[in-house]
């Protein structure tokens, strides 16, 4: 995994609101930008702001459908994140 893909993921996941809504999206197999809303209690232009940074940061997907925006993991990118760290526990 590049170092600047590295950085992203991690500067993504920096923020304790996108970390929950990272979390709704992860217990979900897709989630409406309307839905995380709802159960986030946040204004929809917040929610977007810090969706914007999960995408940019590679984690998530999105998928658009009318006017509706689904989200779902980036398992590749979670992946190649994850062995990355896991090269520092041996």
């Amino acid at each position: 995994m590049a170092k600047v893909k590295i950085s992203k993921v991690a500067k993504a996941l920096a923020d304790e609101t996108r970390c929950k809504i990272f979390e709704l999206i992860a217990r979900s197999k897709e989630i409406s930008c309307k839905e995380i809303t709802e159960k986030m209690g946040l204004r929809q232009p917040t929610i977007s702001h810090h969706l914007k940074a999960l995408q940019e940061g590679g984690l998530v997907n999105v998928r658009r459908e009318g006017q509706y925006h689904y989200f779902s993991l980036n398992k590749q990118v979670l992946e190649e994140f994850s062995n990355y760290l896991s090269k520092f526990l041996n």
